[in-house]
């Protein structure tokens, strides 16, 4: 597959034959296809008109329908296929917000779809040595944020969204080692657009007090040993960033005063064992 120009004008039956080429191979392991080629082609398709609404949907089906491929595989190349098919779906989303062309019954089960995915990820590598960008939790949480964003989001299930952020943060890594691609800034998005939809404070402060919760937990059981030093990390850089998120608004003085006591408390609890 090369470079195609879009410019030119391409008969309906060529873009259908490119579509389904792309999604065939939507998680190439060369991430020259798949990234500079397959996932820009499609972001261009979708948000500039190129597709009609009947190839937006056969695109969204085939997608969602990768989205779970070898789900339940820890290290398998399927990340890719899971990865940038989660992609393809928040672009989609996203120009649904613009136009509304998908059924409501459709958007419902996509919403549902993606919240089940970044649950049932297993496979949280980030850069990949040799096959590029992995970056499931990121690319997960980028289509949860699509769906959030969403009108047909039903606020109901913005708890169970937290639960989500709250599971990310301590999925277990095949690297051995904290997340390192800023998934932490990437499960932000997820928060942000909850608030965005006037989730309540109650709720945001569960979420936070429940990963220190979480962490204290892990500390119990393991005992100081590299994988709570390695879920500690995830922790503290997402409640450190949320910390200056809601500072950078001026926003929810309360939760950051209780972000600032857990994270002296987990200084302290370093840096002065003893008291």
């Amino acid at each position: 597959m090369k470079q195609v120009d879009l410019d030119t004008n391409l008969e309906q039956k060529d873009l259908d034959v490119l579509v389904d080429k792309m999604l065939d191979n939507i998680g190439s392991i060369d991430p020259e296809l798949r990234d500079t080629l397959i996932f820009n082609t499609f972001g261009k398709l979708i948000l500039e008109d190129f597709l009609t609404d009947k190839q937006l949907e056969h695109t969204l089906k085939v997608c969602l329908d990768k989205l779970f491929w070898g789900i339940k595989e820890m290290e398998s190349d399927f990340v890719f296929t899971r990865s940038f098919s989660a992609l393809v779906i928040g672009i989609i989303l996203h120009k649904d917000r613009q136009k509304s062309f998908l059924q409501h019954d459709v958007v419902i089960k996509t919403i549902k779809k993606s919240m089940e995915y970044v649950n049932l990820e297993k496979d949280i590598r980030g850069y990949v040595e040799g096959k590029g960008w992995a970056h499931s939790v990121a690319h997960g949480a980028d289509l949860l944020t699509e769906a959030i964003k969403h009108p047909c989001f039903d606020n109901s299930l913005s708890f169970e969204c937290l639960e989500t952020i709250r599971q990310c943060l301590f999925k277990e890594s095949i690297t051995k080692a904290p997340y390192v691609d800023d998934e932490e800034e990437r499960l932000l998005f997820i928060l942000e657009a909850l608030i965005d939809k006037g989730i309540k404070a109650d709720d945001i402060t569960y979420l936070v007090s429940a990963v220190s919760d979480d962490l204290q937990e892990l500390k119990t059981k393991e005992s100081h040993n590299l994988n709570f030093f390695w879920k500690k990390t995830n922790v503290i850089n997402f409640l450190r960033g949320f910390y200056f998120r809601l500072l950078y608004k001026n926003a929810y003085p309360q939760i950051r005063n209780n972000i600032t006591v857990i994270l002296e408390q987990w200084h302290n609890e370093t840096y002065n064992p003893s008291e």
